[in-house]
């Protein structure tokens, strides 16, 4: 059994038996018809992280980057990673490179019967989910580092149109479309196209995609009709599935994914993005150096103040290939009363630690052969943070009643009058 078989089995059986902590499910109070989250104009967050990958008698640096995310106004935000230089495991050199760099605008539609979920993206993306992806679409190919290394350009340019509809009896419909430009190709091109069922039926899950799926194979960007199946269970505070994918012109596709809880181990291994490389073989991580607020967002709820909305949120990087994590988004799940579009509200950010969510392990072999599909299999790893905005409007009292109630005869009941700001 080759070393990189070896750490994923010892590394999933420490997970597995490691105590997990557990979180607040999403509030059931999703705001119905049409709905842009929107933290307020100007709010956002950043970070910046430094690269390392060492093994025996080897130790570099790499991918310095600072990320930032704002809104800009109701279903609007600029998001970005800009990379000190473009060069694949030094430090040496400074020439900003963005890995992401886009405007995307988005919004949701929910009825009782199902959701609507729209995003045009304008700009360069490195990562393609939207909405919230399901099992399948977590063994997605991440973009490679070809680009690093002198080679073809990687990820997406131009402007991405995502269209998904998800009704309550668990079928569905996704399109997502690229215009490219931005100096990576020219034209059109759907990228997938396809209806989707997804079922729990107690600790069981199961999932299928059939239409124009995305071809695993880079460079990427081009689709191929055929179907993928997955099916999942429950395992402790663990999930552990199968996955199946046969398209047309391409070899059938077999994965293994597992997902895990935030614990001790996974919650260190997340905060560092941690990962096994084979090529070259070795350990990578991206090591935080600053993190921040941009704008009016705030750690806690003032005093006199009462909660009149949230966003909840979740923030997804993935990476598989030398360890390199060059992409960022946060998805917004769920929103309720009001948001950053009253100005007056103070904003409250709430995070969860990041935590190493999932590995998605794809081979273009069936499981008969484990020394082939180890040999070519892809590995995307997931890492996520769960964030929770809350919006507080602040009580006042009225200043001239505060006053005359202060001035007023011992014996005399005065009633101040509360009013909200």
């Amino acid at each position: 059994m080759k070393k990189s078989t070896k750490v994923t089995l010892v590394v999933a059986l420490n997970l597995m038996v490691s105590g997990s902590i557990a979180l607040a499910d999403a509030p059931d109070t999703t705001t119905m018809g049409w709905s842009f989250p929107y933290l307020g104009s100007g709010n956002g967050t950043w970070d910046a992280s430094v690269g390392i990958f060492f093994w025996d008698d080897t130790f570099k640096m790499r991918n310095l980057q600072l990320r930032t995310d704002m809104d800009l106004a109701p279903g609007l935000r600029w998001h970005s990673i800009v990379r000190s230089n473009h060069e694949f495991d030094t430090l040496s050199g400074f020439k900003p490179h963005f890995d992401e760099n886009y405007v995307e605008g988005y919004g949701f539609y929910r009825r009782a019967s199902g959701t609507l979920s729209t995003s045009l993206r304008v700009g360069n993306m490195r990562y393609l989910h939207f909405p919230y992806p399901d099992a399948i679409a977590m063994f997605d190919q991440v973009p490679g580092i070809s680009d690093l290394e002198g080679g073809a350009d990687t990820g997406y340019s131009g402007e991405l149109l995502t269209l998904d509809y998800k009704h309550k009896n668990g079928w569905g419909a996704h399109a997502s479309g690229i215009n490219w430009g931005f100096g990576h190709g020219n034209g059109s091109a759907v990228l997938e196209d396809y209806l989707f069922y997804n079922k729990d039926i107690g600790a069981f899950h199961f999932e299928t995609h059939v239409g124009g799926l995305a071809v695993r194979q880079e460079p990427l960007g081009s689709r191929a009709n055929g179907y993928n199946v997955y099916a999942g269970a429950k395992i402790g505070a663990c999930t552990a599935g199968v996955l199946y994918e046969k398209l047309a012109d391409n070899p059938s596709y077999t994965g293994i994914m597992l997902t895990f809880p935030l614990n001790s181990v996974t919650k260190a291994m997340g905060q560092v993005a941690f990962d096994y490389d084979r090529s070259p073989e070795g350990f990578a991580m991206q090591i935080p150096i600053g993190v921040g607020r941009i704008g009016k967002i705030v750690r806690e709820a003032p005093a006199d103040s009462v909660l009149v909305g949230e966003i909840v949120a979740e923030r997804i990087r993935t990476y598989w290939q030398n360890g390199q994590a060059r992409n960022y988004y946060e998805h917004r799940i769920s929103n309720w009363g009001q948001d950053g579009s009253n100005k007056d509200l103070v904003v409250v950010m709430k995070e969860e630690p990041w935590y190493l969510q999932a590995e998605a392990l794809v081979s273009p072999h069936n499981f008969g052969n484990l020394k082939e599909w180890e040999a070519d299999r892809q590995g995307p790893a997931q890492l996520s943070q769960k964030v929770t905005y809350k919006f507080y409007e602040v009580k006042k009292v009225d200043a001239d009643k505060s006053l005359a109630k202060s001035s007023a005869p011992v014996n005399t009941v005065h009633t101040s009058d509360m009013h909200k700001s």
